[in-house]
């Protein structure tokens, strides 16, 4: 899977490029972050305590704890255990899990319908593991960045979690059930499964969302900020649904608390940006906007997503333009090239395709 952050309907992104200069915001205060996580009165939805909803993450029932006795023999040793899972897991003819990106489930919803990101796969794996008694945990991944253009003025940015078993003495494996996502030079760390709780109620809340269900999205939301609550992506995420429903100054209260907790957040910068363009405060919105200009223009991962964008729109000679830029920013992404040989071929440039396409595998295979 990949971890959301929602960022319709404004102009999301990532990473920030070195040389760009944060903006600096006023921290909200205390109370009035405490007000934003008790607006229940907003959706017409009764008064609700920090631990719901409630979806139990890696509760195991009786015919999973089952499924694992019968396929994973406990007289062997860690390393076959794990292989033995695995297999049971991945096979089709047994469990037969297929990757989703845009589904989060629990470890038991997971199990029955045998699908799911890599954050719901990842907590079935956990659970399993755990009950074959293996030492199993969530893993975040620091992947490089990845865009969804959703529409003009909108992308996603995401996220990725997978698990990890710890055999003793140094001695751990990661165990990745994505598609084409890990990468073990990725830079990763052990997360509790609180924080990665967290993550998973963050994923429901995007969902909800994206249903146009505000009062859910915010239930999802509070619970998430209750598990983590200096995650700032998750109070950014918080400011779209309150901005969603029209409530502007306290959209404007989260935005500022995600660029407290973290002055780097892209997405924040623009949404902020934005918030302050339409609510007539220009000069705190046009130093947003610079700065959000600045990024957009260093950062390689924003002229890929546009030259996704240009390509699936028709406009292949604009594609190859974004791409190029992005391969002059940064000539070390073997996706980069990859799409610039799709650009190439389409335009009908085979020669041009096919030196990018051995780029892309020297890349991809000798870094």
């Amino acid at each position: 899977m990949r971890l959301k952050r929602f960022a319709a309907p404004f102009l999301t992104s990532i990473i920030v490029a070195g040389c760009t200069t944060p903006q600096p915001v006023s921290a909200p205060k205390k109370t009035e972050l405490a007000a934003l996580l008790h607006a229940e009165s907003l959706y017409q939805i009764p008064s609700i305590d920090p631990l719901f909803p409630e979806e139990n993450l890696l509760a195991m029932d009786a015919q999973m704890r089952f499924f694992v006795q019968e396929n994973v023999p406990q007289v062997l040793a860690p390393r076959a255990r794990l292989e033995y899972l695995l297999d049971a897991l991945v096979k089709p003819g047994i469990l037969g899990l297929n990757y989703e990106p845009g589904i989060t489930l629990n470890a038991r919803n997971t199990f029955y319908q045998r699908t799911g990101n890599c954050l719901s796969l990842s907590s079935l794996f956990i659970a399993m593991a755990r009950e074959a008694g293996l030492d199993a945990y969530y893993n975040e991944v620091t992947i490089p960045p990845s865009w969804d253009m959703i529409d003009d003025n909108s992308m996603a940015f995401y996220q990725h979690i997978n698990a990890a078993v710890d055999f003793g003495d140094g001695d751990i494996q990661v165990v990745d059930l994505s598609v084409d996502v890990y990468d073990y030079r990725y830079p990763q760390e052990r997360i509790t499964d609180q924080r990665a709780a967290a993550q998973h109620y963050n994923n429901r809340a995007v969902e909800q969302l994206n249903k146009d269900n505000t009062a859910e999205a915010y239930r999802y939301l509070r619970r998430a900020l209750y598990l983590d609550p200096k995650a700032s992506h998750i109070w950014g995420n918080l400011g779209t649904v309150f901005r969603r429903d029209g409530h502007q100054q306290k959209a404007g209260l989260a935005y500022r608390q995600a660029l407290t907790l973290d002055p780097k957040d892209q997405v924040a910068v623009n949404n902020l940006g934005r918030l302050y363009r339409e609510t007539g405060q220009a000069e705190k919105a046009e130093a947003l906007e610079q700065q959000s200009l600045a990024f957009k223009r260093q950062n390689p991962f924003w002229h890929y997503g546009r030259a996704r964008q240009e390509y699936e729109q028709g406009n292949f000679n604009a594609a190859l333009r974004a791409i190029d830029r992005a391969i002059a920013l940064n000539d070390q992404q073997y996706q980069f090239f990859l799409f610039q040989a799709v650009i190439h071929k389409r335009l009908g440039d085979m020669e041009a395709a096919q030196r990018s396409a051995r780029l892309a595998a020297k890349l991809k295979l000798g870094s």
